[in-house]
């Protein structure tokens, strides 16, 4: 397995946020729903007025109108601000949206960077035995140590280490180096067991997998299939008492 496949599953807490998200982002919507409605029937209700008094003239304009147009313009102005109120709530809901993507965002990469230094440094820590075995002296070590590490910092050679796997790089490497791994000897390591397990070792790795049992195939095919047996006295199906009748 990659470095880059090691990916860990999505937290609940992300997906009830979320759904938190989307719960108050409808119920925001239906209320601004709601008070442009009523901003609409208060103009309509102050344009009454207004055509009521001009048709009627200025001697209609009592206490009880002046009173009702009073009362319709205050609505309409409350209504307008708990509006802007709304859309308040509604920017705050896209300012913590934004906040917690970002925060995903770099958990994510914080993540990803820590796989990606995990990852090198077990083909650095192979890569250091491999070259150790191979080495004709300590000097020939270092210099192969110190090529094998130029190559894996240039992404134009081996491109995105995280992207191959352990084997991969380390077959790689030795084949530019000229080096002949003991792939028998690393199949047996935790890592390279892992990797052939997953499918994702490299071609002289996988070779050296262990087949399976001989038989073992056929032995769980020809095995019949156990079905739990039926406790005396417990409840069928169907109702009835399974058990000895009396």
């Amino acid at each position: 397995m990659t470095a880059a496949a090691a990916t860990s599953a999505p937290e609940p807490q992300a997906d009830a946020w979320e759904a938190a998200e989307a719960e108050a982002r409808a119920v925001v919507q239906r209320q601004l729903q709601v008070l442009d409605r009523l901003a609409q029937i208060g103009l309509t209700i102050a344009e009454a007025l207004e055509q009521q008094v001009t048709a009627q003239g200025a001697q209609v304009v009592a206490a009880e109108a002046a009173l009702a147009y009073a009362r319709v313009s205050r609505a309409v102005r409350l209504t307008v601000a708990l509006q802007s109120t709304v859309l308040e709530a509604s920017q705050a809901l896209d300012r913590a949206a934004g906040s917690r993507r970002h925060e995903q965002r770099c958990n994510a990469e914080r993540e990803r960077q820590q796989r990606a230094r995990a990852h090198r440094e077990r083909v650095d820590r192979v890569l250091d035995r491999v070259i150790e075995a191979g080495a004709a002296s300590e000097a020939e070590g270092e210099r192969l140590a110190n090529e094998a590490g130029e190559r894996l910092e240039r992404d134009d050679i081996y491109g995105d280490l995280a992207e191959r796997s352990v084997s991969e790089i380390i077959d790689l490497v030795c084949r530019d180096l000229g080096l002949s791994p003991d792939w028998a000897s690393l199949a047996e390591e935790a890592w390279a067991k892992a990797e052939i397990a997953s499918g994702a070792a490299a071609p002289p790795l996988a070779a050296h997998r262990r087949p399976d049992p001989p038989g073992s195939h056929e032995r769980l095919k020809s095995e019949p299939r156990k079905t739990p047996k039926t406790p005396k006295g417990s409840q069928r199906a169907d109702g009835a008492q399974s058990g000895p009748q009396p």
